[in-house]
């Protein structure tokens, strides 16, 4: 229901060229850090929205409600004059690449066109590679632009985070079963992610110490928030 109707949606009221599209659960999960970005995005002229991209309705609902997201979102975007879309979310970016007729990129291909300079230390630890970019790696590759990846090795045994929509079909003991291994591998290290569903999913899992590599980049020390997810999100209608 949340995600058909998202009632905490928030676009600008003024145009903007550039659009920063968080997704759901960034500002679900670190709201720390998606204060500092905003802020970084109003620096630098960019506009925030704040909305659901309709990939979770697409796989539950079916075609019919997909499209009437997509034409929605089509028409508020050419009504703020957006060029480009930014997205923090590895589903949202794959996704929206997808449906939308507007150029979409990474932030990390952002923060890289600013010349940003990442406000933390290397990361140490294991990373988690999320779904959308198990294969290519690109994102990762982004990041490692921005900051030494040297640091981190990469979690290998585990395949999902056990949100993905097949997997979350057979019911929680195919997550718990993932998590477990996640467990396992990241013993003793931070586990850091660039997912923040993964994040959040780990964190109420009990996995360790969970971090977000765009947290670390923004020198914004900060765990996922699981527990104040909803409450999280719910405050960004109302972000100026």
């Amino acid at each position: 229901m949340e995600k058909s109707h998202y009632p905490f949606r928030n676009y600008p009221k003024e145009s903007c060229t550039t659009l920063l599209f968080p997704g759901c659960s960034f500002p679900s999960q670190f709201p720390k850090t998606m204060d500092a970005l905003a802020e970084l995005c109003r620096e630098h002229g960019v506009g925030v929205a704040y909305d659901c991209c309709g990939k979770p309705v697409a796989e539950l609902k079916g075609e019919r409600h997909t499209v009437r997201i997509g034409e929605k979102m089509t028409e508020r975007l050419e009504r703020l004059g957006v060029g480009e879309v930014v997205c923090l979310c590895p589903n949202c970016l794959e996704y929206l690449g997808e449906t939308l007729a507007f150029p979409v990129i990474s932030i990390y291909a952002l923060l890289s066109r600013w010349g940003y300079t990442s406000q933390s230390p290397p990361p140490s630890g294991v990373v988690f590679r999320p779904c959308p970019d198990r294969e290519a790696g690109r994102l990762l590759e982004e990041i490692g632009e921005l900051v030494s990846l040297a640091g981190l090795r990469t979690m290998e045994r585990v395949p999902c985070c056990g949100l993905r929509g097949d997997i979350a079909a057979h019911g929680p003991a195919a997550a718990d079963k993932l998590c477990a291994l996640v467990k396992e591998e990241g013993a003793g290290e931070t586990i850091y992610t660039y997912c923040a569903s993964c994040s959040g999913q780990f964190q109420r899992q009990g996995c360790g110490q969970v971090r977000h590599l765009l947290s670390s980049l923004l020198g914004v020390e900060e765990e996922p928030d699981a527990a104040h997810a909803l409450f999280n999100r719910a405050r960004r209608k109302f972000a100026k």
